[in-house]
């Protein structure tokens, strides 16, 4: 039985929860230090420190910070993680915390510990957990992890559960499985369901780049050169940053098998294709492993994919 977390403590979880956001800087931070919060006022609390942990993976890879810096959040990542699944290991929660940051941690090996710690929580999400406390975030989640492993199919399963129960990146996951299955017009039709069309000032940038792969693999090459165009823009508007394919290859947690780097250079070559300027001294169609939001080759941590809100 788990004991009683001080009304203090659970308040800064849930302010921790309420401030999430990938998409801010700022709210990442303030998200990040809730949480710390709730840890120092309950140490033992796991459903924090899962949070702590998964907080920490999203600012290693969110793109706001040195590599140094990056490299210290995917350290306290692992040890939040690993900690939370030995305090509560039948909270589906600190499963799915500790298997996120396997899939994005780069180390060889961790991708497999990944899959299966998104295995147990699956199980734990379906079995034990009282539907008002599931979040099916895990669901989107957890079936963007098994495309990244060489499986959309089975990763359009879960995405297909997710997808009715609301977010816009539910359906962002959705486009981008069906992508790397090849269901390009599919794609692009899940991209135009999203509640948030383009010009919301939240709409999920991202999907540009999955619409303009999913339009060059079509052979629509004007359509595919503006949505790179439009992807550009906002994230130079958002951000103020560019973005490569380089940048693309070093966030992208495919799995280094067989399977994965297939679907990696599937996904790379629509994009350059549709004309995503290459950068670094990445190859077109290259056998490139990356490493596991983002692996065998270690590499410097990536910005992670925004508005993948765990806590909503």
């Amino acid at each position: 039985m788990r004991k009683p977390i001080k009304k203090a403590a659970r308040d800064a979880f849930h302010r921790g929860e309420a401030n999430f956001n990938t998409l801010s800087k700022k709210n990442l931070d303030r998200c990040r230090a809730q949480f710390e919060k709730a840890v120092q006022l309950e140490p033992d609390y796991a459903r924090a420190l899962a949070e702590l942990s998964y907080a920490n993976v999203h600012t290693a890879t969110a793109g706001w910070h040195s590599e140094v810096e990056a490299t210290e959040a995917l350290a306290k990542a692992e040890a939040y993680g690993q900690l939370a699944v030995r305090l509560d290991p039948d909270d589906y929660d600190t499963h799915w915390s500790l298997g996120y940051y396997y899939i994005n941690s780069g180390k060889p090996g961790d991708f497999a510990k990944g899959i299966k710690e998104f295995e147990t929580a699956l199980a734990l999400f379906e079995k034990t957990t009282d539907r008002i406390d599931r979040k099916p975030g895990l669901l989107a989640e957890m079936g963007e992890a098994l495309v990244f492993d060489g499986r959309p199919k089975d990763g359009l399963k879960l995405l297909d559960r997710a997808i009715n129960l609301v977010p816009d990146w539910y359906r962002w996951n959705y486009a981008f499985a069906l992508y790397c299955d090849k269901q390009y017009k599919q794609a692009i039709g899940a991209l135009d369901q999203m509640y948030r069309k383009p010009g919301h000032p939240r709409y999920l940038y991202d999907c540009w780049l999955t619409r303009a792969a999913a339009y060059a693999q079509l052979g629509k090459k004007k359509k595919a050169k503006d949505a790179v165009e439009k992807f550009l823009k906002t994230k130079m508007a958002r951000r103020g940053t560019d973005w490569t394919i380089a940048d693309e290859l070093k966030r992208t947690p495919f799995r280094p098998n067989k399977a994965g780097r297939e679907l990696r250079d599937h996904w790379i070559d629509g994009l350059h294709k549709a004309g995503l300027p290459q950068g670094g001294s990445v190859k077109s169609g290259s056998a490139k492993v990356v490493s596991a939001k983002k692996k065998p080759a270690k590499r410097a941590p990536a910005k992670k994919r925004p508005a993948r809100s765990k806590p909503a």
